[in-house]
């Protein structure tokens, strides 16, 4: 009977396959990362020349080399994982045996690459000190906080990215199965020839998903809080808009596949086969840095992407909903299309 059935063998033989490929992809190439790091040589000696062009010649750091105001701006603007600023005098302190100074600051923000960032650095200017006079500890490191910068532990980054999927999965596999099951056992067809009309059938059950969306945020937020010590910096109407914005575009791409589909189980089958790549491409576990850039590409042109970045920009950056106007408008986008989509290809039978 299984092999009979064509979406068991999609689950059980090719689906697994995919889910492998894709995982294959993004976490396979963790080491094709590329870390952007400044460097503020204060000295200006030969011996800090040296350090610079160690720091260019490793093709896993884009170097760039900057004033120091330059880089405490970049980094505080996200766009270094860390800098380097070698102090005034290390030349001389270093050829006179004495341990030169260099400062490191990591960008905190950047969850998942904070850690390796500093380990990185710190590794490298230790194998630097051990060429240059035999010994690591000719070199010493102090790490600095960045300031403005927050710091943020790994909750803040993933809660965002779990209300996401939740929203993304209340649209695709929620009401959408329920109006593919009323159409397979004949309900709508029935509801056709009531008095009950249509937009009053799908705008109470749209309320009740919008409901249940509410009190599931609502949830992850408060165990996030008392439980893990979740740091939410958000302003909460913009939050709840966001959140309403995201559970009715995608609850509209449901419709759609509900729409496009014949019986319940090709709805559920097309709901996932859209799910899935999303939940694992989205960025929305991990930082989509770490991807190849084809499929970074891929990553920026799901829905899922902008609807978990504007979550974590309004939850952990404090945001407004003008600071993620890229955001809403891919998702307000998105669902306009589906809704007038799936009103074109709706079926009642």
């Amino acid at each position: 009977i299984t092999i009979r059935q064509r979406e068991a063998m999609f689950w059980l033989l090719i689906f697994p396959v995919l889910i492998m490929i894709i995982l294959g992809f993004v976490f396979g190439s963790a080491g094709d990362v590329k870390l952007k790091v400044g460097i503020v040589d204060l000295d200006g000696s030969p011996v800090s020349r040296a350090i610079v062009e160690a720091f260019e010649g490793i093709d896993a750091i884009v170097t760039e080399v900057g004033s120091e105001d330059e880089e405490r701006a970049a980094i505080r603007d996200g766009d270094r994982n860390g800098i380097i600023i070698i102090s005034e005098g290390f030349g001389e302190q270093v050829t006179s045996g004495l341990q030169g100074e260099l400062t490191i600051i990591i960008n905190r923000s950047e969850i998942t690459t904070a850690q390796i960032t500093s380990s990185t650095l710190r590794g490298i200017i230790d194998e630097i000190g051990q060429r240059m006079s035999g010994a690591p500890e000719i070199i010493e490191v102090n790490e600095e906080e960045a300031q403005d910068v927050k710091d943020f532990e790994y909750i803040d980054f993933m809660v965002p990215g779990i209300i996401a999927i939740t929203l993304m999965f209340g649209g695709l596999m929620g009401y959408n199965l329920e109006i593919a099951s009323y159409r397979e056992k004949g309900i709508l067809r029935r509801i056709k020839v009531s008095p009950l009309s249509l937009p009053t059938f799908l705008a109470g059950g749209i309320f009740n998903v919008l409901v249940f969306t509410l009190v599931q945020t609502v949830l992850l937020l408060l165990v996030g809080t008392l439980v893990f010590n979740l740091s939410i910096n958000a302003n909460y109407l913009y939050l709840a808009v966001l959140v309403l914005i995201g559970a009715l575009s995608f609850l509209a791409l449901g419709f759609l596949i509900a729409s496009l589909t014949k019986n319940m189980r090709s709805a559920s089958l097309a709901a996932n086969a859209v799910s899935m790549p999303m939940m694992f491409l989205s960025g929305v576990f991990f930082s989509v840095d770490w991807v190849p850039a084809p499929l970074k590409i891929i990553a920026q042109c799901l829905p899922l992407y902008y609807l978990g970045d504007g979550l974590r920009e309004v939850m952990t950056n404090s945001a407004g909903l003008l600071d993620i106007w890229l955001d809403l408008v891919v998702l307000v986008g998105m669902g306009l299309i589906a809704f007038i989509a799936s009103v074109r290809f709706f079926r009642w039978e």
